[in-house]
């Protein structure tokens, strides 16, 4: 049976373009990731940010895919927040970290993209960069593209005996980026396996996949799967994850 896999929504207000008055919230998952699940043999579940329900969420899935999206409240690692700190979204800061601390304590295999390698670094204790350019150092590249989602804008070197590196089948890996927070300080669960060229951490992965799958990449994996099949490669690996996951919860 294929497995289960939660996939991260975000908040969006509806604004009438006219008169600016909102409308209403919805919630928001980009096709890209839901597709990206379902070609990989996964049941993708769109879950809303409901904090009060993340035990009973995390209890009906085999794995969890946390998405890209706003940035996170960097209450949540300790820090005041600086001017250059873009839109939070309480609701959904809360519960996505309380479902990752229920799917750590399953042992479920999660999946982080973007904001969603952040929200699993900060989960296991590290911290943020609030605002790349102004926390690190100016002369960047350009980590917040304007090119097409699907392109590429920058290179990115992993570790050739990394798990990254079977799993995407390249130690050479070109990325697109839409992001200006990053790892700051690497969470002691995860190992750093590949950067850009000026240090940034581009994935991340637990220290035995086999014991504990848990991977990360800053880049929009789910908008370049038809760049090439690495970015492919990453879903299919987490859906395998998840099915292994569920024949083990159903015979325990």
């Amino acid at each position: 049976m294929a497995p289960v896999i939660g996939v991260t929504a975000t908040l969006k207000e509806d604004v009438d373009s006219v008169a600016e008055r909102p409308l209403g919230s919805f919630v928001r998952a980009d096709l890209d990731y839901v597709a990206g699940v379902a070609q990989a043999g996964g049941i993708p579940i769109i879950l809303p940010p409901l904090p009060g329900m993340a035990e009973e969420v995390a209890g009906s899935i085999d794995g969890l895919l946390l998405c890209g999206g706003s940035d996170l409240d960097p209450a949540y690692y300790g820090e005041e927040p600086i001017p250059e700190l873009g839109v939070t979204l309480p609701v959904r800061d809360t519960f996505e970290l309380t479902l990752v601390e229920q799917v750590l304590e399953r042992g479920m295999p999660v999946f982080g993209i973007c904001r969603g390698l952040q929200v699993l670094n900060v989960a296991l204790g590290g911290t943020l960069y609030q605002d790349l350019p102004s926390q690190l150092h100016p002369d960047l590249i350009a980590h917040r593209q304007q090119m097409p989602k699907w392109q590429w804008t920058h290179e990115v070197e992993a570790d050739g005996g990394s798990e990254i590196v079977k799993i995407m089948g390249s130690d050479h890996l070109r990325v697109n980026s839409y992001h200006h927070q990053a790892i700051k300080d690497l969470a002691e669960p995860l190992a750093a396996v590949a950067h850009t060229s000026d240090g940034v951490i581009e994935a991340v992965e637990s220290h035995n996949l086999s014991e504990r799958w848990l991977v990360g990449v800053q880049w929009h994996a789910e908008a370049m799967r038809d760049a090439g099949p690495e970015h492919r490669n990453l879903f299919e690996a987490h859906v395998e994850a998840a099915k292994r996951y569920a024949l083990h919860r159903a015979a325990a």
